[in-house]
């Protein structure tokens, strides 16, 4: 399995130049990379929320979704659940119709499709929570390379059993594979859950 799905990692100064050029998915990337240190970014969530920001400027619903989670979580702005609220209710529809669009390149269409999946883990926006829904559309995402499902695959899903039976093996492996892939929450969720893995996984 591991030959068919390929990580996808970015290059910060490509994504950069890109993004200055109003490329709406290097300003979602960039945003995410800076909001959850990824692609080899220092965490700065001042960075995350001006890509996400000058993506929804452009009009892109990933960059939207980014804006209201940063407002959900408080990540570098005061905690408004009900400005994310109002920001993730006007981006879902622009959502659905962008993961329609992207449906012939499965590869970037995961990215779409993974702010659907969090709609539906966290209950953004007028969604109610579904842990069964969210797997999939992870699943789904993961399946194409995408760096940050695969780390929720076996970090949260399969560790927890969360809209899926839990399954240690399946943990250790994807968690394992984005470890690989140098992603810094995969070394510290590994290093956590690795004695787990050790007494409970037959051998």
């Amino acid at each position: 399995m591991s030959n068919i799905i390929k990580p996808m990692i970015f290059d910060l100064k490509d994504l950069e130049m890109k993004a200055k050029n109003d490329d709406k998915f290097a300003c979602y990337i960039l945003g995410r990379s800076y909001d959850s240190e990824e692609n080899g970014a220092e965490q700065s969530f001042e960075k995350a929320m001006y890509w996400y920001e000058k993506g929804k400027e452009l009009g892109d619903p990933c960059c939207a979704y980014g804006v209201g989670a940063c407002y959900y979580f408080g990540d570098g702005v005061k905690q408004d659940k009900e400005k994310a609220k109002q920001i993730h209710i006007n981006a879902y529809k622009p959502l659905l119709e962008l993961i329609e669009k992207e449906k012939e390149n499965l590869r970037k269409q995961s990215f779409s499709k993974f702010c659907l999946g969090a709609y539906y883990y966290f209950g953004f926006g007028d969604i109610e929570r579904d842990e069964k829904k969210a797997f999939e559309l992870i699943h789904d995402c993961a399946m194409q390379g995408h760096l940050p499902a695969i780390y929720d695959l076996g970090a949260n899903f399969y560790y927890n059993g969360f809209g899926t039976e839990k399954n240690l093996k399946l943990s250790e492996y994807y968690l394992k594979m984005a470890v690989d892939a140098e992603l810094p929450r995969a070394k510290v969720k590994f290093k956590q859950y690795k004695d787990t893995y050790k007494d409970e996984i037959e051998k």
